[in-house]
């Protein structure tokens, strides 16, 4: 059963994508997060498979998230989500070994992410 970290500063957002989620992958369990702070404190201690995390957060960004999570959990398969399609955020992301998926996330992109076919 995968452990799925979702981080948004949106709550609507989040619970979206976690329907969407649960419909690809029933069995799996969320941790939740609002901000990069509060991500940081939930996975203190907890072991995560997969991360999809919003760029557009207070305070730090979810790339910056992502280089965290990179240095305290460099198995963990992370995915920016997020409606900021800038080529360099992209490429940010992509650097960091993050697949991408657009907002508003498409089902088979999501898809491809939470099964570890997506590049």
């Amino acid at each position: 059963m995968p452990v799925i970290l979702i981080v948004d500063d949106s709550r609507v957002a989040r619970l979206s994508l976690r329907r969407m989620v649960s419909a690809i992958a029933p069995d799996a369990e969320f941790l939740e997060a609002g901000s990069v702070d509060e991500a940081l404190s939930v996975v203190a201690g907890a072991t995560i498979d997969l991360a999809v995390i919003d760029y557009n957060m207070p305070e730090k960004t979810g790339l910056e998230l992502a280089e965290d999570l990179r240095t305290s959990a460099p198995s963990v398969r992370l995915a920016l989500c997020t409606a900021n399609i800038q080529d360099a955020v992209i490429e940010r992301a992509r650097n960091l070994g993050m697949a991408f998926i657009p907002k508003p996330p498409d089902t088979a992109v999501l898809t491809a992410f939470i099964t570890g076919s997506a590049p």
